[in-house]
């Protein structure tokens, strides 16, 4: 049916970015169809005072945990981050670091990166993924679970209380939750820190569920052109164990969805990974530190807690809880030395981390992210590490763990032997 000229209307005053005039085309579409056409999810409630929502389910959830373990104060890292944007008027930069550059923008990516770049859009370009916002995942996979956390990844020293909080909810929940607090506290003011605490998706992966025709379908368009051979590490793990290639593919696909004023922890990708980071909707801010770095930020080291994971995902292996934003010089005084670069990641740009860099990340609009783990020839045995790891956890029995060994030792051998010219029955002797 034809959308009526007051549907339109609706859904141009809830988009007030698009400018210029609709093709004629355009009430012969679905109203999804016009929403992905305008692009930019802008609800029209927002300069409506008198329909702005001021609770959801999971604020209200998340206030009754805090009271239940009589938590008195926000994460450290959000309270830092209140005062941080309050206080100074350049947000993208940390003063008490020895330096603060910005992370190289490049329009494609070539080789093997040792410095982290964002990759900008060529102009004209029309990505697949144009579109793929809030209002498109609640629609593909709103009704699947996922766990909002206070402090993403999780870590396995993490205290009871304020760090430790993990909420199950729908994703359509969430995302109602990211709007009430859009609207009710989008400056992040530090005296509505415990009326609208801030919890985050890290590690939602419909992938190999409800979008797993999707993944299969589009893949292999979202890749910025990185040496990304994690495909034939799933082949070869795939013909080990006897399981479909892309549905373990699938998993090293996460979305994250953050709250306007979510702060991700300061840690480094798991096992020598690479990551890329693809922004879908909103901007998130992060922060880098080069490997080197390392000790400058006080690493502490954990393990796999099934308690806190989601399979081979969702924890950090190495984190820091130095306070970027306002560093202790009792505490954390070698911070002074650390060298920051420092990406604004905007709306269809990709950051890209090569193995080893620090990082953490603010969510300055409500934000989605896609996020891929993945690696090369250089950093390969790392992908046999992240797999091992639950099985390597103290969770895991001894017979369980002894049993998977043969198979994993075979894994390994295989991907150390592999010089990416042999075909995959040839070197698995099939």
């Amino acid at each position: 049916p034809l959308l009526e000229d007051a549907e339109i209307e609706e859904l141009l005053r809830k988009y007030p970015r698009f400018k210029g005039a609709l093709p004629h085309e355009a009430r012969l579409w679905t109203e999804a169809e016009l929403e992905t056409y305008l692009w930019q999810r802008k609800p029209a409630d927002l300069s409506d005072k008198k329909s702005v929502p001021l609770n959801c389910g999971l604020l209200t959830k998340a206030r009754l945990k805090l009271a239940e373990l009589k938590v008195e104060s926000a994460t450290s890292e959000y309270v830092s981050y209140c005062r941080h944007r309050q206080q100074r008027s350049n947000f993208c930069s940390l003063p008490d670091a020895a330096s603060c550059s910005p992370v190289q923008r490049v329009r494609q990516v070539s080789g093997v990166l040792t410095q982290p770049v964002t990759l900008v859009p060529k102009r004209g370009h029309d990505p697949i993924w144009r579109g793929w916002g809030m209002s498109f995942w609640k629609e593909a996979c709103g009704l699947e679970y996922c766990n909002c956390r206070t402090r993403w990844p999780a870590f396995e020293h993490d205290e009871p209380g304020i760090d430790g909080i993990c909420i199950e909810s729908g994703l359509t929940e969430y995302l109602e939750y990211m709007l009430v607090v859009e609207l009710q506290d989008p400056a992040c003011m530090e005296d509505q820190a415990m009326a609208f605490p801030r919890l985050q998706v890290g590690d939602f992966c419909p992938f190999i569920t409800s979008c797993s025709r999707f993944f299969r379908d589009h893949y292999h368009a979202w890749s910025p052109g990185v040496e990304d051979l994690t495909l034939r590490w799933c082949q070869i793990y795939a013909a080990i164990f006897e399981q479909d290639p892309l549905l373990q593919l699938a998993q090293f696909y996460r979305l994250h969805f953050g709250v306007i004023g979510a702060v991700s922890r300061l840690h480094k990708a798991n096992h020598q990974a690479s990551e890329w980071l693809l922004q879908l909707e909103g901007q998130r801010l992060f922060f880098l530190f080069p490997p080197e770095d390392g000790e400058n930020l006080y690493e502490l080291q954990g393990g796999y807690d099934e308690s806190r994971s989601d399979g081979s995902f969702g924890f950090a292996a190495s984190c820091s809880e130095v306070n970027v934003f306002f560093p202790s010089q009792k505490r954390h005084p070698l911070f002074s030395k650390c060298n920051v670069q420092v990406s604004l990641l905007g709306e269809g740009k990709t950051l890209v981390i090569p193995p080893g860099w620090w990082w953490c990340a603010v969510c300055t609009q409500p934000s989605v992210t896609m996020h891929h783990t993945y690696w090369g020839f250089e950093n390969r045995l790392g992908f046999v590490d992240t797999l091992w790891a639950p099985f390597d956890s103290q969770q895991t029995s001894v017979d369980a763990r002894n049993s998977m060994r043969p198979a994993f030792a075979e894994l390994r051998e295989a991907l150390r032997k592999d010089d990416g010219r042999q075909d995959l029955e040839q070197l698995l002797g099939h």
